[in-house]
């Protein structure tokens, strides 16, 4: 559903991103910031340790940034990126309980990342962001358009530095290939007017 077509460029002003888009997909028209892989409250992620099925589990990241890991305690992870959970992990498990753990993590939901979509879509309100998020994936995920969208119309509202810039966006003409998708950020705003009869 989600098809893109590379071209019309003239969408495109100012600093591009930093953000790696996917191929159907074109950089936001306005400076963003960098995403990353740190963890914030309410994140889930998967933790393995190759040959420890009673140490692998699925974690939440707690209201105080920490979660309770088997034998290594209680770990402050808010903030942290996955690779330095993986080491911190290792550290407290490797001599004491283990001779060499090969450990994994993988985020499941960055529930501490939303993208808000209001206005005229079957649910509005804070949406999960995944990496790579589309501005047709944040209107599919918040139930898609109402009757009475103006589907071409979404404005995209982002910060930077500290100033709110808006743009416009042919959300239907995306969806239909006819306009390249456009990535969206935690933090980002989408609203979706009423179409005018």
């Amino acid at each position: 559903m989600v098809v893109g077509a590379l071209g019309i460029l003239t969408l495109i002003s100012g600093i591009g991103c930093v953000h790696q888009p996917s191929a159907n997909t074109t950089a936001i028209p306005f400076p963003l910031e960098t995403e990353d892989d740190r963890l914030g409250i309410d994140d889930t992620f998967q933790v393995r340790i190759y040959g420890e099925p009673d140490l692998s589990g699925e974690y939440r990241v707690s209201a105080d940034g920490t979660i309770d890991f088997p034998l290594a305690g209680r770990l402050r992870v808010q903030g942290l990126r996955v690779g330095d959970l993986q080491q911190e992990i290792v550290t407290r498990l490797k001599g004491r309980y283990l001779l060499n753990p090969q450990v994994t993590v993988m985020v499941l939901a960055w529930n501490s990342r939303k993208v808000s979509v209001l206005g005229q879509v079957s649910k509005p309100g804070p949406v999960p962001y995944f990496p790579n998020m589309t501005i047709v994936d944040a209107i599919a995920s918040a139930g898609g358009f109402t009757s009475i969208a103006a589907k071409n119309s979404v404005n995209l509202r982002r910060e930077v530095s500290g100033k709110v810039e808006t743009r416009t966006f042919p959300v239907a003409d995306i969806s239909e290939g006819r306009s390249p998708n456009i990535s969206v950020l935690p933090g980002d705003v989408l609203v979706v007017d009423e179409r005018l009869f």
